[in-house]
């Protein structure tokens, strides 16, 4: 898995509520084992690191978040803001997180359990030892 992608997921609404639905199989290409949620101020950028094994999908639950994604050689904007839109970014991908407006969240499904190791936070490290092979 090397390619940042954008998942679509089966949203079912009506006036009065919606429902998304992320399980591991067809659309989400591994196994969940972690899965947490991230609010910030507007404006706000979190992120700005690497993973070198995990992998993880985006979804922002409320408002808008900005996503830009690096491959050490190009980078890429995308805007999350529906529930049933989701953005798979393997390992070995610089990600950071722009929160466009106030209110905004983000749900992350990860395919391994917290390792303070897993993080590299120097973009040059990354850049030079950790970046996706394509």
């Amino acid at each position: 898995m090397s390619i940042v992608k954008l998942i679509k997921f089966s949203l079912h609404a009506n006036d009065a509520s919606s429902l998304c639905v992320y399980e591991s199989g067809d659309l989400v290409p591994f196994e969940i084992k972690r899965v947490f949620t991230v609010n910030a101020k507007e404006n706000v950028i979190r992120g700005n690191h690497v993973h070198k094994k995990c992998s993880q999908l985006l979804v922002c639950v409320s408002g808008e978040i900005e996503v830009t994604t690096d491959n050490g050689i190009e980078k890429t904007v995308f805007k999350l803001s529906n529930l049933d839109q989701g953005l798979l970014i393997p390992a070995g991908i610089w990600a950071s997180e722009k929160y466009i407006g106030e209110g905004s969240i983000l749900m992350v499904l990860c395919d391994s359990y917290y390792d303070a190791d897993d993080y590299v936070y120097d973009y040059e490290d990354f850049k030079h030892n950790y970046r996706a092979n394509f």
